[in-house]
């Protein structure tokens, strides 16, 4: 049976929340919000996770089926689902009765005729970035346990009481004062003119 809080001996959760608050809400970042832009949003959060893990345990992996990898916990693998809000309300930190994540999309078609989530993972681990910054973890066999099909894939909505939710911390007054640029333009740009157009 995993203990799910020895993740947070890990890292330095404090400042993973800062990160996370900063990816999703200072002004530089708001450009991650645009909808062309939300993966690579993810790929900060796990890439603050990765550098906030002063285990080295954490391995970032970013397979089709999963992001991570624990050493500690022989190798288990790890799909990681971010948010603003999944787990509590962004406003009052209200704990929702059904925490919900996309866990798949199907890009094949405009109807979804897979009859099974068709992917695996060890845990399912949930991230709040605004609001109440939580870290929430779930075994596969629940989160597919409570799989809703959507037309474009699958989306979990797990009861609250099935998650644990591992850490809290109230963000909403917490400065957001990162100075950053992390519009994907500027760098292309950048790198380009670099290489190509010197």
């Amino acid at each position: 049976m995993i203990n799910y809080k020895e993740f947070l001996q890990w890292i330095d959760v404090e400042q993973f929340a800062t990160a996370c608050n900063n990816i999703s809400n200072s002004q530089g970042a708001k450009v991650l919000n645009e909808h062309s832009n939300r993966m690579l949003k993810e790929k900060f959060i796990l890439g603050a996770l990765r550098l906030a893990n002063h285990k080295k345990n954490i391995q970032w992996v970013d397979t089709i089926d999963y992001d991570l990898t624990f050493d500690s916990w022989h190798g288990a693998t790890i799909e990681v689902k971010t948010g603003d809000g999944p787990m509590f309300t962004t406003k009052q930190g209200l704990l929702k009765e059904n925490i919900e994540v996309k866990l798949k999309n199907i890009y094949e078609s405009k109807e979804n005729t897979r009859t099974t989530l068709d992917k695996t993972f060890d845990h399912l681990m949930i991230i709040q970035n605004s609001g109440t910054f939580a870290i929430g973890f779930v075994p596969y066999s629940i989160a597919s346990e409570h799989l809703v099909q959507l037309t474009d894939g699958w989306k979990a909505r797990i009861p609250s009481d099935k998650v644990n939710i591992i850490y809290t911390k109230d963000m909403r007054n917490e400065l957001v004062n990162w100075d950053f640029n992390l519009d994907p333009k500027e760098w292309v740009l950048d790198t380009l003119s670099k290489v190509c157009y010197k």
